[in-house]
């Protein structure tokens, strides 16, 4: 008697306190590869969908390794991996956003804006209103997605600002970009602003170029994971290496990147409710550090090491994905899914975003 009492209390208090859901933002990074965790992940998602009130974005590195095919037997492989991720939310009617990541971009390679092009094109070939490619390829333009009357998304490719093959100087695109984003802050002063591209603005995954004793030891797992074949010393020339001769400016330290995060985050550091959505490194992770709330949503379809740091408030190196849900009351709720070794989705996390300081 006591165990249905329990559960009638709990139901009761569910019905009275939860708020409802207005609503979701299913986001998938870096799910550009086509393998067996990738496909149960985004079946599960599409069961997540709640009818006129989701949407999905797909944050770059939409295709692996390095984009959209322009030879036609590659154009078609490589829709496939697009089609792997859209088809089910849209037999759902549910809009799916496409932002670019630097494996579109070529992986960074001197095809980058022909291959995101062509991306861009495919998808448009679809002639979906609801199926989009954000911002136009090889635009640095922010573009806004009124997601509530209270709740903005600002969407823009960081890649472009990082790519090191433009055939003239980005400058002015740089400057134009930092106004645009400017007024689209302060034109929203009063809702909430998810702010989404490809890059996190912190991040404790590989990209961080943060090395563990592991790294060190055992440095080719950071090619395959389970290949522990110890080379102390040697080992450690690989992270020496990636920090100082290589400086990819696809790593957090290398100056482009940081001009990138600290010109973007100076502008909403004095919005009061500001929250940052990305990929690129491949794991889940929730950030709060100063100002900056950070989701990182990278895993897809791939995996890599997260390394635990204080602001970090949950880490995650296998893939999944996120969920943002927005609800009644304007609040933000945070929620990662993974699967575990049963094949059923777990919800490994969740939280509603505080956006007070800390430190």
């Amino acid at each position: 008697m006591r165990f249905y009492l329990s559960l009638f209390f709990l139901f009761l208090f569910q019905l009275l306190f939860s708020q409802e859901i207005t609503q979701r933002l299913i986001i998938f990074g870096d799910a550009g590869e086509i393998n067996s965790k990738q496909s149960f992940l985004i079946q599960y998602a599409n069961k997540l969908t709640i009818k006129d009130k989701t949407k999905a974005f797909f944050i770059g590195d939409n295709i692996y390794p390095s984009g959209m095919g322009l030879t036609a037997a590659e154009s078609e492989e490589t829709g496939n991996i697009l089609r792997s991720q859209f088809e089910g939310f849209r037999s759902l009617n549910v809009p799916v956003y496409f932002l670019a990541g630097n494996h579109d971009w070529d992986h960074s390679g001197k095809n980058g804006l022909a291959k995101l092009k062509a991306q861009e094109e495919f998808l448009h070939s679809f002639n979906d209103k609801d199926l989009r490619f954000l911002p136009k390829a090889g635009m640095l333009t922010p573009e806004i997605i009124q997601i509530t009357d209270k709740v903005v998304a600002i969407v823009y490719d960081s890649e472009f600002w990082l790519f090191p093959h433009h055939n003239k100087s980005i400058d002015t695109e740089k400057d134009q970009f930092i106004e645009d984003l400017r007024k689209m802050v302060n034109e929203n002063l009063d809702k909430t602003i998810l702010m989404i591209s490809h890059h996190p603005m912190v991040t404790y995954g590989d990209h961080s170029l943060i090395y563990s004793w592991k790294d060190h030891i055992f440095p080719l797992t950071d090619a395959w994971p389970p290949l522990y074949i110890p080379l102390p010393g040697i080992g450690s020339l690989y992270p020496l290496f990636r920090t100082h001769v290589t400086k990819s400016p696809e790593d957090i330290k290398h100056p482009l990147y940081q001009e990138l995060i600290q010109r973007a985050t100076s502008i909403t550091e004095n919005h009061p409710k500001v929250l940052f959505i990305s990929g690129h490194d491949h794991g889940l992770q929730y950030i709060e550090k100063g100002k900056i709330r950070q989701v990182v949503s990278g895993s897809g379809s791939k995996q890599s090491h997260i390394h635990k740091r204080k602001p970090l408030k949950y880490g995650y190196n296998k893939q999944g994905f996120s969920m943002i849900d927005i609800l009644e009351g304007n609040e933000i709720k945070v929620v990662y899914y993974i699967d575990n070794p049963k094949d059923s989705l777990t919800k490994s996390y969740e939280t509603v975003v505080d956006f007070k300081d800390k430190p």
